[in-house]
């Protein structure tokens, strides 16, 4: 790890049990919106392809959030719908992996 304040670079080891808990996907939320008013419809599409994932899905005025999405689905989202809806994902290890 770099530590800016000092310009000094220090070692960030984890402990002897990362290397198990590294196994454990990573699972969040992830949030889309239209770019447009002309592509409100594409959330209707997302909300279809969620439900066939298994995905709960929650409609927000102009903004669909999916829970307890993988990475590899976030991924295949963003791919399939980036140009015509805004997504965001906050992916996470539960629970967070420690380091020593």
């Amino acid at each position: 790890m770099y530590d800016c304040p000092s310009d000094h670079c220090q070692d960030s080891s984890a402990h002897a049990g990362h290397t198990q808990q590294a196994a454990r996907p990573l699972r969040g939320i992830l949030s889309a919106s239209p770019v447009s008013a002309d592509d409100a419809a594409q959330l209707d599409e997302l909300n279809a392809y969620a439900a066939r994932h298994g995905y709960q899905a929650e409609l927000n005025e102009q903004t669909l959030v999916l829970q307890g999405v993988s990475l590899a689905d976030a991924l295949a989202i963003n791919d399939r719908f980036a140009k015509r809806l805004i997504i965001s994902c906050d992916l996470r290890c539960d629970p967070p992996v420690l380091f020593g």
